[in-house]
């Protein structure tokens, strides 16, 4: 496993471990970011309803939140 890869791997265990940390029933946000700090993934997570995406958009995932809970 090289530099790289440890690091992404290393990320993904972090964010786990924060939101676990976090849990609540509150909706979770965060962006995935490549090794020069550009964001290419949202996901969300509703601790209540078991419900997790993943977008290519910060708008994208603003629409699927408005559809999921302001109906």
């Amino acid at each position: 496993m090289n530099k790289f890869n440890f690091l992404l791997s290393f990320q993904r265990i972090w964010q786990y471990f924060v939101i676990w940390m976090n849990s609540s029933s509150d909706l979770q946000v965060w962006q995935e970011s490549d090794r020069h700090g550009h964001a290419y993934c949202w996901h969300a997570y509703d601790p209540i309803t078991g419900r997790s995406a993943c977008f290519g958009s910060e708008e994208e995932m603003r629409i699927w939140i408005d559809k999921c809970y302001y109906r």
